[in-house]
Formats: structure tokens, C-alpha cells, sequence
């Protein structure tokens, strides 16, 4: 299954409402892999914009270490995102490199008590193939999504029994799949699209998605109809390609930019196969991605004649 489209102070806390860790846990937690709890890309960041701060201060690493009362290479090894660092800690940085800035500080906590956060998709972590669960803890984080989907609704979008013939579907590989784990993952991703902040999505989506009869027509006009009810959110756009569009950039290739609202963290562009999940994250890969993203939509039918030819396609499969 493709990541966007296939499924009071307690004992032994710390007043930050964080686990108590023994003196020197810094160091061990740097010598150490990171658990799964936090995508890479994001300890990365974190580690990336210390790093700044302290070339920033005027300080080596070194220097800065010492102060910190950590060694240089715990300290090299955390600004690689190869650590797990708690908030008391990038708050005792943020010290040491003279950060008064209360925007830039209250960023930098939030985003580390994120990383260090066991997300919700680590429960089915046994259940989900794993780059699904890579893409899910990108996803988790961010505030906009734009998608393009070729073969397959995108997976925000799909409903329950779509969702359960896909899985059903892929059966056949050779690593086992958990149905109802798969299906029950999916739900929990769609509730990004509600709240009060929701996730701001668009898809541009190619007809042949919603022509692919998986499940049976049954499960697609219900398909369609979670489509149509979800194009009337305010925080959803979606646009449909049809086939008579003919060539046109990205033509074969599914791909998400997920946007994070951080000025720290730029976007990044996501593409996956059956194995891994690939990230693109430099700023020429995201632009250029963005272009062509700019580009479907424009060969796209605009989201007021897309929901026309959705209903469209809903009366016909039912006449």
C-alpha cells in the first residue's frame, strides 16, 4: 500500500510533564539510534537549526559542549538528528546561545516535544508495511498537503470498503497485511481534515482513479460520493484530470508536498514505491515539484467543473 494513497505530577516525571532521566542521559540518548516515534527528517531539522544557533553565538562545538556539560561528539551527533533530545535540553541551548527570541524558542520546544511524542500510527507499527508508517509521521505533522494521485484515490480521501478491497488486494505479497489495522490507520488519517485546525488538502486527481473499479461498482459510487461530500469542506480543493487533458508534466507520477506551517521546516516532497518512501527536501527538488504541481492544476477541470463532472459520473454509474 503507497504512503499517501494505500493505506497533577506523576511519579517519575519531570515538571515539564516529561520522563525523569538520570544524570547522563543526554549522552547516552546520543550515543544511541532514535526510536521510531519521530521521522528522521525532523530530528534532523531540530538538529540542523541548533547547529546554526551555536555557529550563530560564535561558539565551536567544542566550546558549546563544554558548557553544556556534554562531549563534543554527543553534541556532533545530536545536531545530525542522531539523538534523542528532551526539552530541557534544547531549552539549555537555546540558553547558551543567547535565544531570547520567545517565537523562535516556543518553535524549536514545540517541535521537540513532537519528536519525542510516541505518534499515534506506533501502535500498528507491527501491522504496517513500513514506509506507509514513514509517510504517516511526515503526514502527522503537517498543516497543508498538495497530491497528485494517478491509479488510486488518495488515502484521505477513500472510504472504508475502498480502503479494505486495496488491502485485500495486496494480500498477495509476500509480507503479510493486517486488514483491519490498514483500515483502522486510514480513519485515524482522515481526522486531519476536521477540527478545529484542520489539514488543508488539495488533490489533483486523474479520472482513471475514480474509473478503476476496486470493489466492485458498489464500493466505488460510494467512493464517489465520499469525494463529492468531501470537495464541499472549505479546507479541500480538489480537481479531476480527464483522460481528455491528454499529455501533460507528472503525467505517471503520484507524489505529496507536505507544507508544515514552520519556518523552520520547509516543505518536502514525498514519492514512494512498494518498499520505501522516499523525501525530497532540498529547496530546488521542492520547487520544482511545486511547479509542476502548478501545472496539473491548470490541466485539471477548475473544483466548481470538477464537481460537476463528479456528479456527472456518480448519475451515470447509477442509471
Amino acid at each position: 500500500m503507497t504512503s499517501a494513497e494505500v493505506p497533577g505530577r506523576a511519579a517519575g516525571t519531570a515538571p515539564d510533564g516529561e520522563p525523569e532521566e538520570p544524570d547522563g542521559a543526554v549522552e547516552r540518548a546520543a550515543r544511541v539510534p532514535a526510536g521510531p516515534s519521530a521521522p528522521p527528517i525532523r530530528r534532523r531539522r531540530l538538529g540542523a537549526a541548533l547547529r546554526r544557533l551555536r555557529l550563530g553565538a560564535g561558539l565551536t562545538l567544542q566550546g558549546a559542549a563544554e558548557r553544556l556539560e556534554i562531549s563534543d561528539s554527543t553534541l556532533s551527533r545530536l545536531e545530525n538528528g542522531q539523538g534523542r533530545l528532551r526539552r530541557i535540553d534544547v531549552a539549555a541551548a537555546l540558553d547558551v546561545y543567547g535565544v531570547e527570541d520567545e517565537e523562535l524558542r516556543t518553535t524549536l520546544l514545540n517541535l521537540t516535544g513532537q519528536i519525542r511524542d510516541k505518534g499515534w500510527w506506533q501502535y500498528y507499527r507491527r501491522a504496517i508495511p513500513e514506509p506507509y508508517a514513514d509517510y504517516i509521521s511526515v503526514e502527522a505533522a503537517a498543516t497543508s498537503i498538495d497530491a497528485h494521485t494517478v491509479q488510486l484515490v488518495h488515502g484521505l480521501l477513500q472510504t472504508e470498503a475502498y480502503t479494505r478491497a486495496l488491502a485485500e488486494a495486496w494480500r498477495v505479497r509476500a509480507e503479510p497485511l493486517d486488514v483491519d489495522a490498514l483500515v483502522a490507520v486510514r480513519r485515524t488519517r482522515q481526522r486531519m481534515l476536521g477540527g478545529a485546525e484542520p489539514l488543508r488538502l488539495r488533490v489533483v486527481m486523474h479520472e482513471g482513479a475514480l474509473r478503476q473499479s476496486v470493489g466492485g461498482p458498489q464500493v466505488m459510487r460510494g467512493q464517489i460520493e465520499r469525494v463529492i461530500e468531501e470537495s464541499r469542506r472549505p479546507n479541500i480543493i480538489i480537481q479531476i484530470i480527464t483522460h481528455s487533458a491528454g499529455a501533460y508534466s507528472g503525467l505517471d507520477e503520484p507524489f505529496a508536498i507536505v507544507g508544515f506551517g514552520n519556518p523552520l521546516e520547509h516543505d518536502v516532497v514525498c514519492l514512494d514505491n512498494l518498499t520505501r518512501t522516499h523525501f525530497l527536501e532540498t529547496v530546488d527538488e521542492v520547487r520544482n515539484y511545486a511547479s509542476v504541481f502548478d501545472q496539473l492544476r491548470a490541466a485539471a477541470l477548475s473544483p466548481e467543473r470538477s464537481a460537476l463532472w463528479l456528479a456527472d459520473l456518480l448519475t451515470k454509474m447509477e442509471s
